[in-house]
């Protein structure tokens, strides 16, 4: 490239109204802090890197985060854990002809809505991780087993 090209493109540059680019960081690339720029004022301090260690995706104890906030468990009245877990896997057994159905008084068979009831189920086991008591997390780890045994038994029968 030539002088004369270099002067040219300075030129263009001057003429046309450009991007600003400011560059924000607080540190220089090997790590020093940068003297020219200021802390914005809304903006929260760095967290040392030993808090943010973890497993990945974990946020630390400390800091939940602004979205979560944990509340007092005020569970409803005459409602518990237990009969949500029953409600759930009732259709299941009655999919897998466990139970008789309630119209007919006759099992049926229907392998693809208990597979959903089991899922939905285990979807629950997922979200609700570390939020249940030690029975709680029994008691549906043991009837998805249950029901997990009972579909495969059937699916078995059925193939």
């Amino acid at each position: 490239m030539a002088e004369g090209d270099v002067q040219e493109e300075k030129g263009q540059d001057k003429s046309k109204p450009g991007i600003k680019v400011t560059d924000r960081r607080h540190f220089t690339p090997d790590g020093q802090r940068r003297g020219d720029v200021e802390d914005e004022p809304d903006a929260p301090a760095p967290a040392p890197a030993a808090a943010t260690a973890g497993p990945r995706g974990a946020r630390p104890a400390a800091d939940p985060g602004p979205e979560f906030t944990r509340q007092p468990l005020d569970e409803p009245e005459g409602v518990d854990f237990t009969m949500l877990i029953n409600a759930m896997a009732q259709p299941a057994l009655l999919y897998l002809g466990e139970i008789p159905h309630p119209e007919t008084g006759q099992p049926a068979l229907d392998l693809e809505g208990a597979r959903i009831q089991i899922d939905m189920l285990d979807l629950l086991r997922v979200k609700c991780r570390g939020n249940l008591t030690p029975q709680e997390q029994q008691l549906l780890e043991s009837v998805l087993y249950q029901l997990r045994m009972r579909y495969v038994a059937r699916s078995g029968k059925a193939g």
